[in-house]
C-alpha cells in the first residue's frame, strides 16, 4: 500500500490514526478499538491493523486489552496525559494512594525527589514503565488502605502512614538504619502513629513504632501478644542493633 506522506503511514493505518485524534482518544480499549475499525470501514482484518499501528508505535500498549494512542504530532510519545493519570487509567480502581519515596519527599522526611511514583493498592504488585514513567506497585489488603489525604485530587499517605510504610520497606529509602535517623528529625502526630501501628498489624511494626514512641499502650500490647518472649530480627540493615525492651534485633 501507498503510504501517507510524512508520517508513514499507510491509507487504512492514516484513517484511523486520524479518527482516534479527531475523536481525542488518549487511551482505548481494544474491544472498542475494533468497533470504531468496523465502524467507519476502515478494514474488515482490525487484529492487522493494530498490529501494524503498534509497530509504527502509533499505539502503544500498556495493559493487557488497553492501548494509549500517540499523536502524530507528539515528540518523545507525548499525549497530554502525567503520570498520575496513567496509574488510574492502568489501575481502573479508586482502592490506591501514593506513598513511600514519593511521600517521604512530600513529608519533609528528604530532600531527594523520586523518579519513579509508589503506588499502594489492591490489584497488582510489580514495576512497570508506561511511556517514560517508571511506577512500582505495591499490593496490599484492603483493610491497610487508611492514612490518606487528597492532594491535588490524587490519594497520598499522611505523614504517620508514610512512616509505617518507610519502616516495612525500608529498601527503597536508604535502609532501615537511614529511616529511623530521618524520623527522629521530623515532627509528627505520636497518637496517630501509635494507632495506625496497632491497625496494621504486624508485630515488627509494632516494636519499631514502640522503640521510637516508647508507647506504654504497644508495649502492653505486645505482652498481651506474648510477642516480647522472642527477638524480631530485622535483616540488612547496614547496622547492628539490640534493643532488649522491644526485642528488636537489626543485623
Amino acid at each position: 500500500m501507498k503510504k501517507t506522506k510524512g508520517f508513514g503511514l499507510t491509507p487504512n493505518q492514516g484513517k484511523l490514526q486520524s479518527i482516534l485524534e479527531y475523536k481525542k482518544y488518549k487511551i482505548i480499549e481494544r474491544n472498542d478499538l475494533i468497533s470504531l475499525i468496523f465502524k467507519y470501514k476502515i478494514s474488515n482484518h482490525p487484529e492487522y491493523l493494530i498490529k501494524s499501528m503498534l509497530q509504527k508505535k502509533r499505539l502503544i500498549s500498556f495493559k493487557r486489552g488497553y492501548y494509549i494512542i500517540i499523536p502524530v504530532s507528539s515528540i518523545d510519545k507525548t499525549i497530554g496525559m502525567d503520570e498520575f493519570e496513567l496509574n488510574e487509567s492502568f489501575l481502573k480502581s479508586n482502592e490506591y494512594y501514593i506513598g513511600l519515596y514519593n511521600t517521604f519527599n512530600l513529608h519533609g522526611f528528604s530532600e531527594q525527589v523520586p523518579n519513579k511514583m509508589f503506588v499502594f493498592n489492591t490489584k497488582y504488585s510489580t514495576d512497570k514503565k508506561i511511556l517514560h514513567y517508571n511506577f512500582k506497585f505495591f499490593k496490599i489488603r484492603k483493610d491497610k488502605l487508611f492514612g490518606i489525604f487528597r492532594k491535588y485530587k490524587y490519594p497520598y499517605s499522611d505523614k504517620e502512614r508514610t512512616i509505617i510504610d518507610a519502616l516495612d520497606y525500608p529498601e527503597y529509602l536508604g535502609g532501615l538504619s537511614e529511616v529511623i535517623e530521618r524520623i527522629k528529625k521530623v515532627k509528627y502526630n505520636k497518637k496517630r502513629l501509635i494507632n495506625y501501628a496497632i491497625k496494621y498489624r504486624s508485630i515488627k511494626i509494632i516494636k519499631l513504632i514502640g522503640l521510637l514512641t516508647n508507647s506504654n499502650k504497644l508495649l502492653n500490647l505486645l505482652k498481651k501478644k506474648k510477642a516480647l518472649s522472642y527477638y524480631t530480627t530485622i535483616k540488612k540493615t547496614s547496622t547492628k542493633f539490640l534493643d532488649k525492651k522491644w526485642k528488636i534485633r537489626m543485623i
